[in-house]
């Protein structure tokens, strides 16, 4: 058990846990989805899937919010970025602007922008660690470099927010 990456749970380390890298894949699900490309970059209950190329460009820039896990795919080795930084624990959830509706389903997420000012990348206990938050300048390598597979968003009030609704 202690070797099982639980992705609905607090994050976690798993460093010096895994003696090879761990195997994954891209397994269409779909007649449709054949043709579909890997991604570059791809984001799962709040942690990275990193290409080499991805991992080339942003491994400065957010080591020091989480860990890197070795990964072997289709085309050979990639990354899983392991998230290791929670908004709360820095007082950095703004408590009186994020709100869940009557179901308990998240409506608005809001932080104290300085309080997470120097973290590259975070979650946060209050959606469950399931969105993963950004400063702009991730968001701008991303772009600038064309890295596919992920979106942004300024609605931090849905984690399924569709990125062609624009």
């Amino acid at each position: 058990m202690e070797l099982r990456i639980d992705m609905w749970n607090s994050p976690k380390s798993f460093k010096g846990l895994f003696k090879e890298a761990l195997n994954v894949s891209f397994t269409p699900l779909s007649k449709n989805a054949e043709s579909l490309a890997i991604p570059d970059i791809s984001v799962a209950q709040g942690r990275l899937f990193l290409n080499p190329k991805a991992y080339r460009l942003l491994e400065p820039i957010i080591r020091e919010d989480g860990e890197f896990l070795p990964l072997k795919y289709e085309h050979g080795e990639a990354y899983l970025f392991n998230p290791l930084r929670v908004a709360e624990k820095a007082g950095a959830l703004n408590q009186q602007l994020s709100t869940k509706n009557e179901w308990g389903d998240l409506e608005n997420l809001s932080f104290h922008e300085d309080k997470v000012k120097d973290w590259s990348l975070f979650r946060c206990e209050y959606d469950v660690y399931m969105s993963l938050n950004c400063r702009e300048d991730i968001k701008q390598v991303i772009e600038t470099n064309e890295l596919n597979g992920v979106f942004f968003t300024e609605n931090l009030g849905t984690i399924y927010s569709n990125q062609f609704d624009e």
